[in-house]
Order: C-alpha cells, then sequence, then structure tokens
C-alpha cells in the first residue's frame, strides 16, 4: 500500500471500521516483528447514492403491485431486498420470528426479494420460514428483475434487513427504503461491533 491508495468507505462507520482494522493488524506487527512504520491507505467516505424521485416515484403503483401479488389492503407487507444468505447477509432467524409474533395479530406477509448463491440455500431458508414463521404468507421474487424489485418495493409497508455480517457495511438497501418513505427496522450491529 502507498499513501496515494485509497479505500472507499460508504459511511463513517465503515471507515471507522476499517481504521479499528488497520490499527489491530499494526499492533500485532509490531508486536510479533517489532515493526515500527506503518502506511495506511486514504479513506475517503462517498456515501452511496439513491435517486430519491425515482424511489418514491414507485410507491405510486401500490396498489397494482399489491395486486399483481395477490396482497390485499388489509395485509401488512414486510420487504426484506437484498442477498438472500443466511451465513453471508443476515441469519433470517430473528425477523422470521418476530414476524410470527406479529401475526398473532395481524395479516402478515413477508416478501423476500433478492437471490440465493444455490438451491441448497433456497431449500434451507424454505425450511427455516415453514417451522420459524408458518402464520406468515411468504413470497419470494428473484430481487435480480429490476421491474420485480419495482413491485416489491411499491409492495411493501414496511423494510426489514437484520444485516449480520463482516461484509456488510451500512448497504444501499436501506437508503433506497427511506427513499420510498417507507419505515426501517434494521441492525446497528455495525456500529456496536467496532466498540
Amino acid at each position: 500500500m502507498q499513501p496515494w491508495d485509497a479505500i472507499i468507505c460508504t459511511s463513517a462507520v465503515s471507515r471507522a471500521v476499517i481504521e479499528t482494522l488497520f490499527a489491530r493488524q499494526e499492533e500485532h506487527l509490531s508486536r510479533r516483528l517489532g515493526a515500527t512504520r506503518f502506511v495506511r491507505p486514504q479513506l475517503p467516505v462517498i456515501p452511496l447514492g439513491v435517486e430519491c424521485e425515482v424511489q418514491a416515484g414507485r410507491m405510486e403503483r401500490r396498489n397494482e403491485a399489491r395486486s399483481s401479488l395477490g396482497i390485499s389492503s388489509a395485509d401488512f407487507v414486510v420487504l426484506f431486498l437484498g442477498r438472500l444468505s443466511f451465513h453471508a447477509k443476515a441469519n433470517p432467524t430473528p425477523m422470521y420470528l418476530a414476524l410470527e409474533r406479529l401475526a398473532r395479530r395481524h395479516r402478515v406477509v413477508l416478501i423476500e426479494c433478492g437471490w440465493t448463491a444455490n438451491d441448497h440455500i433456497a431449500q434451507a431458508l424454505s425450511e427455516a420460514r415453514a417451522k420459524l414463521c408458518p402464520s406468515v404468507r411468504s413470497i419470494v421474487l428473484d430481487g435480480r428483475i429490476s421491474d420485480v424489485r419495482d413491485t416489491a418495493w411499491a409492495a411493501a409497508d414496511v423494510f426489514c434487513s437484520l444485516s449480520d455480517n463482516i461484509q456488510e457495511t451500512f448497504g444501499l438497501t436501506p437508503i433506497e427504503a427511506m427513499a420510498a418513505e417507507l419505515p426501517v427496522v434494521v441492525t446497528d450491529w455495525m456500529d456496536t461491533r467496532i466498540r
């Protein structure tokens, strides 16, 4: 690494995590090898961008989107959008359990709009939904298709992403959800992990 190299950080929290990782590695190299000079790259924060007007405009298709998915106006729709991966994004167990509790009082629909790396993961998620939130209607959509994502955003009442993996930083989908004027339920684990 040279001082002119850079790692782009999408938030102050992700920069703090990277700074912590560098500091720990430098401390290790000092203790183990007696190193005294370290070169760090620049760590500029360049936030993720969202076209707010486009995202908010998707919500104008709410009735059409819900109708196309067979969702009634009385249903409460929770959207998870992103990679469907319990090992590299978010273990869905807390979300599934919370939605099952919510289903005691409301008709709940979970839309998981994303993609899995393989059929084994898709099957494991399907089995987890059946076991952990059997009272929740589940819709799985292919999030790689733009029109499908638009429909998912438009149909939702709330966005949920309980990311718990080191591969995740601040994330684009919470920003998109806010731009769509949806309530957002997300983890703060990135912030607490660096303390």
